[in-house]
């Protein structure tokens, strides 16, 4: 099984994030959510919150505005209207 999947978090402006992490979480429409590599497929609307990622053992977090997030089985894309550093 794998211990990374791939993270991208754009903007219509810019990709922000393109990288291998061990996992994240977001603010979905109906709640904080979480994704593990290996996880089940599923589409989401984003709130305006945080989303955080952990890298390298290093855990990373952003202020995303309002879109949308797919999670496969070995990647989570990641577009919203806005990222702002904390």
């Amino acid at each position: 099984m794998a211990v990374t999947f791939l993270l991208e978090v754009a903007t219509p402006q810019s990709v922000v994030v393109s990288s291998e992490v061990e996992e994240m979480s977001a603010q979905g429409a109906y709640g904080e959510f979480g994704v593990l590599p290996g996880h089940t497929f599923f589409f989401t609307l984003i709130t305006h919150g945080q989303l955080s990622y952990r890298a390298g053992g290093a855990v990373n977090s952003l202020v995303v505005g309002e879109g949308f997030a797919e999670v496969t089985h070995n990647s989570v894309t990641v577009l919203v209207d806005s990222v702002e550093s904390p």
